[in-house]
């Protein structure tokens, strides 16, 4: 009977022992963090013509972005990112792993990839062309469908010979561009299956230059032209840019195109297209440049043409069709505040030749914090 207890006695203990050290082992591993709150709130003004038509708007900003990070034991960093927008919705959520002198591991969705960093990257005083145009650009959409569930890998700078390079690379297993969070699987695309990406950034004293290029594979493909919004074939984008600074004037020049895959009919001329259901090819460049008239006021003239070719070269309806914006910005920047605007005027909205042109104004007042 004593040594029935005793073994019971045993058990008890033992479970105890394993209990503790397993509460020990859970304690050991957790880090120190750092959380940070940062943000941006303000005011804007907005002024759209179109044709005789004429719409005035009163908006706000307000985005929030919470970032917790922490060292390892061995000298890496772990971080994780949130932002919010003032629509109350989660714009953007990423966690990445920085491995010393191995580089970065970025895994997050609505970031953007690769692509981000090619997105419209010439120079400017206040925001891209495209805030100002109601079509959704080329340049504005490098990369875009490798937005959410990637992985995402960034090297640390490497120099040679004088020049500084940075290598980016991207990879998707499902190239839908669906939303995944903890433990989840994208499911399977009935059109895309892996999309891929690369990237390169150089800079060396006052030039600064990339490259990027990105591929989705079609699942299925179809030749007939009338199954509109099915893949052709795989999609394909890219684009190139250099930038060259000289004191407070900055010049730069991209460009690049995009073929979407997209089974579809040539679109006429005097039809608005889309760039994710148009089929053909769209091709783009802009050319911009910016000045520092002192520490705190700058400004910026940047011109961005986006043409669609049909690729239908038997019909004489169907023609390529050029949209051009204009966009003259500036900014004014006091400590935390800003006071920037811009006016940017669109002709063939939608690569529509039958379109009226299309100006927007804005004026912000924006606080950082």
């Amino acid at each position: 009977m004593n040594n029935l207890n005793k073994g019971v006695n045993m058990n008890k203990l033992r479970k105890i022992g394993l209990t503790a050290l397993g509460t020990s082992l859970v304690a050991s591993s957790a880090i120190a963090a750092d959380a940070s709150l940062t943000g941006n709130v303000g005011y804007t003004w907005s002024s759209e013509e179109i044709g005789t038509q004429t719409t005035d708007g009163i908006g706000y900003e307000a985005d929030f972005n919470m970032v917790v990070s922490g060292e390892l034991d061995n000298g890496w960093t772990t971080t994780g990112s949130l932002l919010l927008t003032e629509s109350a919705t989660l714009s953007s959520s990423w966690t990445s792993l920085t491995m010393g002198s191995m580089g970065t591991i970025l895994v997050g969705n609505g970031y953007g990839g690769v692509g981000q960093a090619f997105d419209d990257v010439t120079p400017r005083a206040y925001e891209e062309n495209h805030d100002g145009m109601a079509t959704t650009t080329v340049i504005d959409s490098l990369g875009s469908t490798m937005d959410n569930g990637q992985i995402m890998y960034t090297s640390p700078s490497i120099d040679m010979m004088g020049v500084s390079a940075t290598i980016m690379a991207e990879y998707a297993p499902e190239a839908s561009d669906v939303a995944i969070t903890d433990g989840a699987v994208d499911g399977s695309s009935s059109k895309w299956s892996s999309g891929q990406g690369l990237g390169v950034k150089l800079s060396m004293g006052s030039i600064s230059a990339g490259a990027y290029a990105n591929e989705r594979t079609a699942e299925n493909s179809v030749e007939n032209a009338s199954a509109s919004g099915s893949p052709s074939g795989d999609a394909f984008d890219a684009t190139w840019h250099v930038s060259y600074s000289a004191g407070p004037v900055s010049i730069g020049y991209q460009t690049g195109g995009a073929d979407m895959g997209v089974a579809a009919a040539a679109t006429a001329a005097t039809a608005a297209k889309t760039l994710a259901a148009a089929g053909g090819i769209f091709e783009f460049e802009k050319l911009s440049i910016a000045a520092n008239v002192n520490d705190n006021f700058s400004v910026s003239w940047g011109q961005l043409k986006e043409t669609y070719d049909a690729q239908d070269n038997a019909s004489t309806a169907i023609s390529d069709v050029e949209m051009k914006s204009t966009s003259i910005q500036f900014a004014y920047t006091m400590g935390s505040m800003k006071v920037a605007g811009y006016m940017t005027d669109t002709d063939n909205p939608g690569w529509d030749s039958d379109a009226a042109s299309d100006e927007v104004t804005e004026l912000a007042v924006n606080f950082a914090f």
